[in-house]
């Protein structure tokens, strides 16, 4: 069987699709003000459950509550991250 040139590019077409769509993921994520608690664990490197643990602790980043729906704005979860930047001794 002989691949033509059309065969060849559908196929790098798909894989790159394929390789590309995390990336496409994050960068629609990081254009949104607000997100989801999957969203922000997502973009944030956190678990869901994480989030939700802290929230039901009362503790974590801040977040909006409208009826079942939770939202995290972005700003909120760089805030939360910071304050919990630990200083080393190299550090000033």
């Amino acid at each position: 069987m002989q691949l033509t040139q059309d065969d060849i590019a559908q196929a790098m077409d798909a894989t790159l699709s394929k390789l590309l769509a995390p990336v496409a993921e994050i960068e629609v994520l990081r254009r949104k003000e607000f997100l989801t608690e999957e969203e922000a664990a997502k973009l944030f490197s956190m678990s869901a459950a994480t989030l939700k643990t802290k929230r039901c602790r009362g503790g974590g980043p801040s977040y909006i509550k409208d009826g079942g729906r939770v939202l995290y704005s972005r700003k909120s979860l760089h805030a939360y991250l910071e304050g919990k930047r630990v200083k080393t001794n190299e550090q000033p």
